[in-house]
């Protein structure tokens, strides 16, 4: 047996493309927007549009404002590394109004993650793109504020890429959770000399707490906008690694 009909025989099987039954949402959506190219299928719970980048924007605004889908509602959207193939975003979507429901989904090039924010479509896309953002490092150009919802700002890395080194971080940060960030301990923690790597991460990680706390704090004492915020916390930790 040759090795291109080993690694055949036991790839496994994509699941087929189910295509939607007539006169399924999917159909809707054509009605709506005859020129827009899809793809549909049938999934478990939902019919699954595919549709270009490009066509996004238009395709959400159509799926909110027409009368005939009237999607007023945005049950999730969420972020899936698919490796070589890009990021996709996945938007699930919900009309009280006619009771359907949609998942719809687009591709983005791991070298070019961006895509339009629907947040002046759903105020609920605000909080789901800020965490797709910082988990999977997507852009969604036009949101008004997409700081760090659950992670600290100026991390460098997206925890829900494939990519990342869950492990390695998982045991130092496990760590970190059990360490005292009071300006005490940070202040002790830098005079101490690190024992080895983790020591030394943790220690920063402790530092870079601290730079963050005090800036926000004194961003905020300002009255500064939460972009000039943003701004602060960024040159503060651009000048503790020049110190590091």
């Amino acid at each position: 047996m040759t090795e291109e009909r080993q690694e055949r025989e036991h790839k496994p099987a994509e699941a087929p493309i189910v295509p939607p039954p007539p006169g399924s949402i999917a159909d809707t959506f054509r009605e709506v927007l005859p020129d827009v190219e899809f793809v549909a299928s049938q999934g478990a719970l939902d019919v699954i549009l595919i549709v270009r980048r490009q066509d996004i924007l238009r395709v959400m605004q159509a799926a909110k404002e027409d009368p005939r889908l009237g999607f007023d509602y945005l049950r999730c959207l969420c972020g899936v590394d698919q490796m070589e193939a890009g990021l996709e975003v996945v938007y699930n979507l919900y009309s009280y109004k006619h009771g359907h429901n949609v998942t719809i989904k687009t591709m983005l090039p791991n070298d070019d993650p961006r895509v339009t924010s629907v947040t002046h479509l759903w105020q609920g896309a605000l909080w789901h793109e800020r965490e797709t953002a910082e988990m999977f490092g997507i852009v969604f150009q036009d949101h008004p504020d997409l700081r760090p919802l659950l992670l600290e700002e100026g991390l460098g890395y997206y925890p829900l890429l494939k990519s990342h080194p869950l492990a390695e971080i998982e045991e130092w940060q496990e760590e970190l959770i059990r360490v005292d960030l009071t300006p005490a301990a940070v202040a002790e923690a830098a005079e101490a000399p690190a024992a080895d790597e983790k020591a030394a991460k943790i220690a920063l990680a402790k530092k870079k707490a601290e730079v963050i706390r005090k800036a926000r704090e004194e961003a905020r004492a300002k009255g500064l906008s939460p972009e000039d915020e943003r701004k602060a916390v960024q040159e503060a930790l651009k000048a503790l690694e020049g110190e590091e």
